[in-house]
Order: C-alpha cells, then sequence, then structure tokens
C-alpha cells in the first residue's frame, strides 16, 4: 500500500514542530519524519493489527521515497494539539494508519486531500485549514490529452503528420516520432499535471572502466535504448534538461557513464516487463508513432529488443524473473484504484428519483454512473472509459469543479458528457443496482458505492 503513496502527498504544508505527546489508547507506535517534498514535518500513527515492532521500524526507516529515516516511538501517538488535518488509511483493515499533518492557523491545505486520495485514505480537515483541505491546486489539475502538431526542427526530416508536421499526444504514456527528442514537440509542463513528480537525487557509481563502455555492440544498444527514451515523455522527470530545476525523479539520462544504472531493481523489472506497470495506462502503438508500452515499462518501437536489453542488464545484476514473481504491481493508488470493490452506499450517497447525485469528500471533476459489475475507472487514455459505463461527466481543468447535488444526465457550465458522446444518458430502472464513481481528479476517488435506483 505504502510503496507509493507517501511519495504523492507533493503538497503538504505546514511547517510546526510537532510536540511529544503520550500515547493514546489505541496507538501502536508513530513514525515522526520530514516530508522531502515540502520539508514539513509529519506524523505517521501505526494502529492496525498488521504493525509489529518489526513491521513498524522498517516502515519508518523508509517513510518515502528521498526523505531520511524517520524516528520511530513505539506506544506513542501524533500529537494532535496543532495540525491542519489526518490522512485514515485502512480504517477497519489490519494495515490501519493515520498520516497526520503539523501546521498552523493560516496554512493553507491545498493538496492535503490530493495527496490522501494517492495514499487510499480519507482526509478530515481541522479548524486550523483555511480552505478545509478539498480544493486541488489549479496548477495540479489533471490537463486532458491533447495532441500537438508542429513543423519540425530545422534540419530535422519531415514528420508523418499532415504537411510534414510532427504530431505529438501531451501526455505521459506518450511519445513522438522515433528519433526526435519529446520535449522539442510536447510541453513538459502539461505532461507534469498527469502524473505527480517529485525531486530524488540518486547516484551513479558506474565505474568509468566498466567493460560495457568497450563492448561496440553493447554500447549500440545502449544508444538504440537511449533513443527510444528520449523520445518518450519520460525525459519530462527523468532529465535534468526538463525536471523542474534540473532535478530529475531519480534516474535520469544524463547519468554518466551508462544512465541505466541509475534504476533500482524494481525499476529496471518494470522497464523489462518482469513487473506489471498496467495501471499506468498506454496508448496503442497506430496512435503513438508507433511506439507500444504494453510489454515494456518504457515505450518502445521495438519491445522485444528493449526487453532483452534491460533483461541482459538484470542478469549482470544477478537478478532473473522469478525474484520479481511476488513483486506489487506498479502504479500504487493506481494500481488499487483498479482492483477496487464498491459496497453499499451509505450517508445519502447514490442518485435520487429526482436525479439528484449525492457524493461525500469534496468537489469533483469526474462523475461516473456505471454497470455494478464494470471495472473500476483507472487513466486514460485506455482504462478511464470501462465497458459497463453509462454515463460521464467531466469537468473542464480551467473550470470550477462540482458540488454534491448535481443532476444525473444534466452537464452544468464548464462541463462535458465525455460518455455516451451522442444522445442523453440512458436512464435507470427503478430498483435496480447502479455504481456512483466520483473523483476530485483522475486517480483522486471521492466516492465510489452501489446504490439502487429510487
Amino acid at each position: 500500500m505504502y510503496r507509493l503513496a507517501p511519495l504523492l502527498l507533493l503538497l503538504a504544508c505546514g511547517t510546526a514542530e510537532p510536540e511529544v505527546e503520550d500515547s493514546g489508547p489505541s496507538a501502536l507506535g508513530r513514525c515522526l519524519y520530514v516530508n522531502s517534498f515540502s520539508d514539513a514535518d509529519e506524523c505517521k500513527e501505526y494502529v492496525g493489527s498488521a504493525w509489529t515492532a518489526e513491521a513498524m521500524q522498517s516502515d519508518c526507516d523508509a517513510p518515502m521515497p528521498g526523505a531520511d529515516p524517520g524516528l520511530l516511538e513505539v506506544d506513542v501517538a501524533c500529537d494532535r494539539s496543532s495540525i491542519l488535518g489526518e490522512c485514515v488509511i485502512d480504517e477497519d483493515g489490519e494495515e490501519h494508519a493515520s498520516l497526520v499533518f503539523p501546521g498552523v492557523a493560516g496554512d493553507s491545505c491545498d493538496g492535503l486531500s490530493l495527496g490522501c486520495g494517492f495514499a487510499g485514505g480519507e482526509f478530515t480537515a481541522s479548524e486550523l485549514c483555511d480552505d478545509n483541505g478539498t480544493v486541488v491546486p489549479s496548477s495540479s489539475v489533471f490537463r486532458p490529452f491533447e495532441q500537438v502538431c508542429v513543423d519540425p526542427l530545422p534540419n530535422e526530416p519531415a514528420g508523418a503528420g499532415p504537411n510534414g508536421q510532427v504530431c505529438t499526444w501531451q501526455a505521459i504514456s506518450a511519445s513522438t516520432e522515433e528519433g526526435r527528442y519529446y520535449a522539442d514537440y510536447a510541453d513538459c509542463d502539461v505532461v507534469r499535471t498527469q502524473r505527480p513528480y517529485f525531486p530524488a537525487a540518486v547516484e551513479n557509481t558506474t565505474n568509468s572502466n566498466d567493460p560495457r563502455l568497450s563492448d561496440s555492440a553493447w554500447m549500440a544498444e545502449y544508444d538504440w535504448v537511449t533513443s527510444q527514451v528520449e523520445a518518450s515523455a519520460c525525459v519530462c522527470c527523468h532529465s535534468t534538461a526538463e525536471s523542474p530545476n534540473g532535478e530529475p525523479s531519480g534516474w535520469y539520462l544524463e547519468a554518466e557513464p551508462i544512465w541505466t544504472d541509475t534504476l533500482d531493481d524494481d525499476g529496471m523489472a518494470m522497464i523489462a516487463g518482469w513487473i506489471d506497470s498496467t495501471a499506468f495506462g498506454a496508448f496503442h502503438p497506430d496512435d503513438n508513432n508507433g511506439f507500444a508500452r504494453e510489454a515494456t515499462g518504457a515505450p518502445s518501437t521495438d519491445p522485444a529488443r528493449m526487453k532483452a536489453f534491460f533483461e541482459g542488464e538484470l542478469s549482470r545484476r544477478g537478478l532473473t524473473e522469478a525474484d520479481f514473481t511476488t513483486a506489487t504491481p506498479f502504479g500504487g493508488p493506481l494500481y488499487d484504484q483498479l482492483q477496487y470493490e464498491p459496497s453499499a452506499c451509505a450517508s445519502g450517497e447514490g442518485v435520487n428519483a429526482d436525479g439528484t447525485l449525492t457524493w461525500r469528500g469534496g468537489d469533483a471533476r469526474y462523475i461516473y454512473v456505471l454497470d455494478p459489475s464494470a471495472s473500476a475507472p483507472g487513466v486514460p487514455p485506455n482504462l478511464d472509459l470501462p465497458e459497463g459505463t453509462l454515463w460521464r461527466l467531466d469537468v473542464a481543468y480551467d473550470a470550477e469543479p462540482l458540488a454534491t447535488g448535481a443532476r444525473y444526465g444534466t452537464v452544468p457550465s464548464g462541463a462535458r458528457q465525455a460518455y455516451p458522446e451522442q444522445g442523453s444518458a440512458p436512464t435507470l430502472t427503478r430498483g435496480e443496482t447502479y455504481y456512483l464513481y466520483v473523483l476530485a481528479d483522475v486517480y483522486q476517488p471521492l466516492t465510489r458505492c452501489l446504490f439502487v435506483a429510487p
């Protein structure tokens, strides 16, 4: 659960230092650490039965990517004397925990609800929150995919698009034409709204005398792999040239002398296709300049060749595919979202007789009504319209999100009916069960439950 979730609390705010407080009756312990993205103090409280002393220590030793190990205190609860709010995770499960955010009056809570949604929890704002923690900052609102067609750079060949232009999706899972550099043909600032970016420094320990550097065959494959990655939106976060402030997120293409050595074992196994990354979404190669991503974690015009290169590098590290058979698929909250099984709506959630939609958790940008057997929606371009979708409403990224109380089948200003593309929403049958799925933004669910049409 926590493999990716903590790192997605990107916009946590508040810098107040937590005070020591005696243990609460249900706390098995707490981990005090500094959020590596916001530099703010945070506290993770362990409650569920799965948290043994060893499990708490292991979790606290690596509270989030890029963070120093936290301080574990057994039988002590998080201090709640001055907090912006907390995120309750797996409340009824064995891994029940709470992320507690210290702060003072006047601090903004933008991003806390968003991060909590990524963590698979439910955020509750304190009275110190000046915005109730429900607003997704406009700078981080998911920008829907757009294909842009531009003239090729000087001295580059004509593109395959209309009038020789180069057509590229501004999307995290997209690639420009083979042999070109993605950031020359798409806007990385747009791309980074579609997947949380975080700076994370890594060190390349490759020896300058590494025998691969004098192996011409290996170097030819390495150069090809590099060009494939350079054509993809990966450069937006994994390049010093394109990452904000020149700070890439982990592995990066400029790492000398061999950038692939900056990948950790799991990351390399994901690119090799040994760990599933379906939850990240993928374009069909016919719509992505020939690049496919189903068999490998990085898009490629020759997936078998890409796979072979990274399998070779994993073998060099003494690893086999069998070493990753129990690895959790990549995606963190994206993967969890695809696995979600809904239960009955509560607290008046659902659609009432006059079509009023009721949900909890905050304002929404995406509203689905689905068949009860439908899979949960995932990310675009291929997972966001599951079979069994009856109606979907999207709110524009630059428009105000919708408060609970919107109407089924009605399209308010700033929104569009994304499905069905033509015609009206289908009539709901009285007594039949339907699936209401409401999101604050892409991959930030608010309400996911089954209701009976009145």
